[in-house]
């Protein structure tokens, strides 16, 4: 393009030796432009371990109880990194601290639109929303971080508890939550369909078992033990050699006895 553009200036009658060289100039800016532009890709690693120390001094200010400077280095690792998730989460919680809502729910949505597994800000955004009255959005984003967490998880179990004052049912949202946690197995583990006990095709029947057992730790994880044991006997009588199988089932027979 570049020697298209030059040889049709050079059809033009009047040019001067000085216009010449301007031109030859601006055409090797170009390329050390171009250079460079290639040159900051290969330090994009090194920019982004820049962006994780700023946000660990951030942290370290922010332990200290100095909350300005926390949040100048948490902005910094952003500016380095626009893809931090973290670094957002870390800034919206100093945002909420000073009462600025709508900036904290900015920084928090850009967590999740960046990192839509990172579980922080959905509790974050759902007590936002239930200080400002909005009980819907509050409900919706406190039923995220129970549905990407662990059930025993501390921060699962604070959103729980906000659901629970909310008047969303318990029992409903462990349900909800086998669903959710089942779906990203089957997807992950490629375990599609439901079991079917009378299948004999031997790998069929691993893959069987092996979803009766998730389905099994799950239940037991929220202390569903009845039907975490008739999972888990199913999943024995598919695969009976399995030793991750009869462990777990062993496990859960005792603790099911303690809570009779």
């Amino acid at each position: 393009m570049y020697y298209s553009n030059f040889n049709n200036i050079l059809r033009m009658r009047k040019i001067t030796p000085l216009f010449l060289i301007a031109l030859y100039s601006l055409s090797i800016l170009s390329f050390v432009s171009c250079a460079f532009a290639e040159e900051d890709w290969s330090v994009s690693s090194e920019t982004k371990k820049m962006a994780v120390d700023y946000r660990d001094k951030g942290l370290r200010y922010q332990k200290s109880g100095d909350l300005d400077t926390a949040l100048i280095y948490f902005q910094k690792a952003i500016e380095l990194d626009p893809n931090f998730a973290v670094a957002y989460n870390d800034a919206g919680v100093l945002y909420e601290s000073k009462g600025w809502y709508d900036r904290a729910k900015q920084a928090y949505g850009r967590a999740i639109e960046i990192d839509p597994s990172l579980p922080s800000p959905y509790y974050n955004l759902g007590s936002i929303y239930e200080k400002e009255g909005n009980f819907d959005k509050a409900i919706y984003y406190y039923k995220q971080r129970v549905l990407i967490g662990d059930w025993n998880d501390e921060w699962t179990v604070k959103a729980r508890q906000s659901l629970k004052g909310l008047g969303v049912n318990d029992p409903e949202l462990k349900q909800n939550f086998l669903d959710e946690q089942m779906a990203r197995m089957e997807a992950s583990n490629d375990i599609k369909g439901e079991p079917k006990g009378n299948d004999l095709n031997p790998k069929r029947r691993k893959r069987d078992a092996r979803l009766h057992l998730m389905r099994g730790k799950q239940l037991y994880s929220m202390g569903r033990f009845t039907e975490a044991l008739k999972e888990l006997g199913m999943a024995a009588v598919l695969d009976p050699k399995n030793k991750e199988i009869s462990k777990t089932l062993e496990e859960v027979q005792q603790k099911s006895l303690f809570n009779d």
